[in-house]
């Protein structure tokens, strides 16, 4: 096995060097980088302390032992040019030491195994995949969070629901009925008790009645089988099992029922990410910690109060194409994505070796436990619906191509499914989404092009450069404004106003009056006093 390691130490002032380039390109490289600096950054953890890399699926998770693990990321074994010569893909080999515990003797049988080749990426922010240059798409998501819409009924009633979307893209909802009863929608046809809910997630009837601001409307629909079914959490999973899983008769209470139900629903509708987290924060003027990333119960009742003041007329409604309610996926959130998806496939694989080694008396090794395939073949797939081949007909292209976002991929819309609302131009799309690159057919409006200065930002959001307008300062001051933030300002297009200094502001008064932008309604504004940023 090759001793070299390929990855370096990465230091802050190298990441702020790339990323003041303003360039998708090297925001993509960034992006691996990052990803690879978890990697290697697993070989330096102590092995006396309990150590997480930071992800966002908590994918990079070490234990504490006595034994030092390594992760050894090593040196491509052909170089680029002769991957594309021989239609081979550039990629490493990941090396990590695996130890096997027996219970009876618990004695521990280490050896360094393959789990995988990963990827790598070239200076062009390109990948090499069987010999042809491929890059990926960043891909426009609904960020997680909670988002309020309202919709008329047959009798032309407004219904108002709340949709909750995790991290993972699973999405159950909140709705009212006319008696202002509160579900919660935990599949298209099955509905459940806002209080089932919350007992079956750890809350009694006393701790929700004391976190509402209504608790007698939640009082009002509770009756004598309604209070049965939240009479102990025990109860409020079987009823919430037996309509999640549409089962007859009368299942019973058991450990692996809570597992199935933990791994079919909790995980995959209430695992709201770090975003996810800061999103319901804002949404519903909580003050969670950001490491509490699951849903609670808290944020069910905070959601149904807010859905309860929607119903008589208090609150507003959210725009869900608004690019503040979206968010970038770049290359390390998909390679993150991909790699803990890896992971959880090689469980699976370990699991049933085992299960087998068991089953005909074998005794089974780390090197017979392990194998490469779940890896390697997640990482080959990934390069499907957000990958394309690298348009080389002259540099400009390939920097045009790189700076690409699509609607489409996993988790995302589809070119037959999509709305003309979604591929329509938002107003939120100023500064950051060109309103004219895009494509034709069946995707148009699905895939665009970042705007030239924009940027994005530290949450996945897409930020655009204005000027402030300030008389007191001298000179004009640059700043990013993220999507939904500049609506609190006016703003005046770029050529409405002189940018030169030498121009006095009589002169300036002489061209009439600028128009402004405010959300709503068009605003006139005879002095650059009045306006907040350019």
């Amino acid at each position: 096995m090759p001793q070299e390691l390929l990855f370096q130490s990465f230091t802050p002032k190298s990441i702020n060097a790339i990323d003041n380039l303003g360039n998708m390109v090297r925001r993509s490289r960034l992006g691996r980088l990052l990803f690879l600096e978890c990697i290697s950054c697993m070989q330096s953890c102590s092995a006396n302390s309990l150590s997480a890399i930071d992800s966002r699926k908590n994918v990079f998770y070490k234990k504490a032992n006595s034994t030092r693990i390594r992760y050894q990321l090593v040196e491509p074994l052909i170089k680029e040019r002769n991957a594309v010569y021989e239609s081979l893909t550039y990629s490493s080999e990941l090396y990590v030491s695996a130890g096997l515990i027996w219970k009876t003797s618990r004695d521990m049988q280490e050896q360094t195994i393959l789990i995988g080749n990963i990827p790598l990426m070239n200076s062009l922010g390109t990948s090499i995949v069987n010999g042809i240059y491929r890059i990926v798409i960043n891909q426009i998501l609904q960020s997680p969070g909670i988002y309020y819409r309202s919709e008329l009924d047959h009798n032309g009633i407004s219904v108002y629901t709340g949709t909750i979307i995790s991290d993972w893209g699973g999405r159950s909802e909140l709705e009212i009925d006319r008696k202002a009863r509160i579900w919660a929608r935990v599949s298209r046809k099955q509905k459940i008790s806002i209080l089932v809910l919350s007992s079956a997630m750890g809350s009694n009837l006393r701790e929700i009645l004391d976190n509402v601001y209504y608790p007698e409307i939640f009082l009002a629909f509770l009756n004598d089988k309604e209070r049965k079914k939240i009479g102990s959490k025990e109860n409020a999973i079987l009823e919430f099992y037996q309509q999640f899983a549409c089962v007859g008769g009368d299942p019973v209470f058991s450990e692996s029922l809570c597992k199935e139900l933990q791994k079919k629903f909790f995980q995959q509708k209430c695992e709201l990410g770090r975003i996810g987290r800061r999103n319901m924060n804002r949404r519903l003027n909580l003050a969670i910690p950001q490491n509490n990333t699951f849903l609670l119960p808290r944020d069910i009742l905070a959601a149904a109060d807010h859905l309860i003041g929607l119903k008589f007329g208090m609150g507003t409604l959210d725009d869900m194409n608004h690019l503040k309610n979206k968010r970038i996926r770049s290359v390390a959130d998909l390679l993150q994505d991909q790699f803990g998806l890896s992971l959880v496939r090689l469980e699976n694989v370990v699991r049933g070796t085992i299960c087998g080694a068991i089953r005909h008396k074998l005794i089974p090794t780390p090197q017979n436990l392990v194998t490469s395939t779940p890896l390697t073949t997640t990482f080959e797939s990934f390069f499907g619906p957000l990958s394309q081949v690298l348009d080389r007909t002259n540099p400009l292209t390939q920097i045009v191509h790189g700076r690409k976002l699509s609607y489409l991929g996993p988790g995302g819309l589809t070119g037959r499914t999509a709305s003309f609302r979604i591929r329509d131009i938002h107003p939120s799309h100023y500064g950051r989404i060109c309103p004219i690159d895009t494509s034709e057919g069946i995707n148009v409006g699905l895939i665009g092009s970042l705007a030239i200065h924009a940027r994005m930002g530290h949450w996945g959001s897409l930020e655009s450069p204005f000027y402030e307008i300030s008389e007191r300062s001298a000179g004009l001051r640059l700043l990013y404004l993220s999507p939904g933030r500049d609506e609190y300002y006016m703003l005046a297009a770029g050529n409405s106003l002189a940018l030169n200094q030498d121009i006095q502001e009589e002169q300036l008064l002489k061209q009439k009056q600028a128009k402004a932008n405010v959300p709503g309604q068009t605003y006139i504004a005879g002095k650059s006093s009045d306006l907040g940023f350019l």
